[in-house]
C-alpha cells in the first residue's frame, strides 16, 4: 500500500505545475486567438485555441506567460526562432504540412477553401423564360403534336386545315378563348378532354415555378470546383506567404493564378474580415467559419465557399521541442476534441469576435428584391412584340396571295 500511495502521491505532482508560466505569443488569429479591449478600458483574451489551452493550464494549476507580439511582416519567422531555441511552449496556431517543428498529436485535417462573393442575380426580364426547362418544353411540344396530330386523324375523310388544328392545341394549352368547338365523334371529345387536363397541368406548373422563382431570387450559377474559377471575374488576394502555395498546387487553374494579386497582410485582413466583395480569399475552415459567421443574417449571403479544398493542414499545435508534459495535453486535447467541447468553444469564439469589434453581424439593408419593375415585362412585350410582327406578316402574305389569285 506505500507503494499505490507513493505512486498517487507522485502522480498528483506531476499533475501539478504549481503556477509555473507556460510561455506563448499573444496574436490575434481571429477565432483562434483574439486580442481586444472591451468597454471597461481592460484587455481581454480569447479565441477557441487560446480557451482550449486555459482550461489545460487552470486544470493543471499553471499560469501563463506572454513574449512579445510578432512582428507583420515576418510573423511566421518570428515564430518558428522562438519555438525551436524553447523560449515558447505551444502556439496557438494549426500546424501546416510543410512545418518541421514538434506538435501535439493530430486531431483532424484541417482543409483550405477559397471563398468567393455569392453569385450575381440574374436579370428580373428573364424570369419569364426560366421557368422553360428542357422537360417542360419537351412536355409543351408533345402536347401540341399530339393534339394536332390526333385532331387531323379524327376526322376521317373530313378532314380540315392542318394548320387549324395546331392553333386549336395551342388554344386548349394556353387557354386562350376560340371559337365553338364542333365535336363530331367520341374520340374528338377524349383528344379534347386530353387537352384541356394538359394544358391545366403544365400551365399551373410553369405558374407555381414562376411564384417560387419570384419569391426566392434567380443567381447566376455557382462555381462548385476549383476548374470552375477558370470563369469567375474575380481575382484572387493572397499575401506573400501563402502565394507560393497556391503557384505551386496542380489543383488550381492557371487562368486563376494569373488573376492573383498580392497584398500586405494587413490589407489582406481587412478586406477579408470586410467581405469585400471584389475579391476570392483562401482560409482555412475554422477562420472562413468565422468570418463567414457575419452574414449568417442575412437573406442573400455576401460570400459562399468553393467546396473543393486545395490545401491540407493538421489541427495540431506546435510546442517547444522536448515539452515533458506533451503526453498530457495530448490527451487532454483528443478528450475535448471527441466530446464536442472543441466545437462549442469554437462556435463560442464567434461571438467574442463580434463582441470584440473585429467582426460585425451584417444585416440586409431592407430593400427588398423588385422583380415587378418594368424591366421584368422586357420579356413580354419582346414576346408580344414578335406575335405582332409574325401575324401582320402572315396577313401581308395572304393579302398578297389573294390578290393574285
Amino acid at each position: 500500500m506505500l507503494g499505490i500511495d507513493d505512486y498517487l502521491y507522485r502522480w498528483r505532482q506531476l499533475n501539478n505545475f504549481e503556477q509555473v508560466p507556460l510561455v506563448t505569443i499573444p496574436d490575434t488569429v481571429e477565432p483562434r486567438t483574439i486580442r481586444y479591449v472591451n468597454r471597461q478600458g481592460q484587455l481581454v483574451h480569447a479565441g477557441y485555441i487560446y480557451n482550449a489551452f486555459m482550461e489545460f493550464i487552470r486544470r493543471h494549476n499553471g499560469s501563463l506567460k506572454f513574449t512579445q507580439p510578432a512582428p507583420a511582416d515576418r510573423a511566421f519567422d518570428y515564430v518558428f526562432a522562438l519555438i525551436v531555441r524553447k523560449q515558447v511552449d505551444f502556439v496557438c496556431y494549426p500546424m501546416e504540412l510543410n512545418w518541421n517543428l514538434s506538435s501535439t498529436s493530430p486531431l483532424h485535417l484541417l482543409k483550405e477553401y477559397i471563398m468567393m462573393p455569392h453569385p450575381r442575380p440574374i436579370a428580373s426580364y428573364l424570369y419569364f423564360a426560366r421557368p422553360f426547362t428542357w422537360t417542360m418544353w419537351l412536355a409543351v411540344i408533345g402536347t401540341v403534336v399530339y393534339g394536332m396530330v390526333m385532331l387531323y386523324a379524327s376526322y376521317g375523310a373530313d378532314r380540315s386545315d392542318f394548320g387549324l388544328h395546331f392553333l386549336s392545341s395551342w388554344c386548349h394549352l394556353l387557354f386562350l378563348p376560340r371559337t365553338e368547338i364542333i365535336i363530331c365523334n367520341w374520340q374528338q371529345f377524349v383528344i379534347h378532354f386530353v387537352l384541356i387536363v394538359t394544358g391545366f397541368v403544365l400551365t399551373n406548373l410553369y405558374l407555381a415555378l414562376l411564384s417560387s422563382m419570384l419569391t426566392s431570387g434567380l443567381f447566376e450559377p455557382k462555381f462548385n470546383t476549383l476548374k470552375d474559377l477558370i470563369h469567375s471575374p474575380y481575382p484572387l488576394l493572397v499575401d506573400d506567404y501563402y502565394i507560393k502555395y497556391l503557384q505551386s498546387s496542380v489543383s488550381i487553374p492557371d487562368e486563376v493564378k494569373i488573376r492573383m494579386r498580392f497584398a500586405s497582410p494587413i490589407n489582406l485582413n481587412t478586406a477579408r474580415i470586410g467581405l469585400n466583395a471584389s475579391f476570392m480569399y483562401s482560409l482555412f475552415e475554422d477562420r472562413m467559419e468565422g468570418i463567414l459567421y457575419q452574414q449568417h443574417l442575412l437573406k442573400v449571403p455576401r460570400f459562399v465557399v468553393v467546396p473543393e479544398s486545395y490545401l491540407d493542414g493538421f489541427m495540431a499545435f506546435p510546442v517547444a521541442p522536448s515539452l515533458p508534459y506533451l503526453s498530457m495535453l495530448n490527451a487532454y486535447l483528443r478528450r475535448i476534441f471527441e466530446c464536442g467541447i472543441l466545437s462549442k468553444l469554437k462556435s463560442d469564439a464567434w461571438s467574442d469576435t463580434i463582441d470584440s469589434g473585429i467582426y460585425k453581424r451584417m444585416r440586409d439593408d431592407g430593400e427588398e428584391l423588385k422583380p415587378y419593375d418594368l424591366e421584368f415585362y422586357f420579356f413580354g412585350f419582346l414576346l408580344w412584340a414578335l406575335g405582332l410582327t409574325l401575324a401582320t406578316l402572315c396577313f401581308l402574305v395572304e393579302l398578297l396571295r389573294l390578290r393574285k389569285t
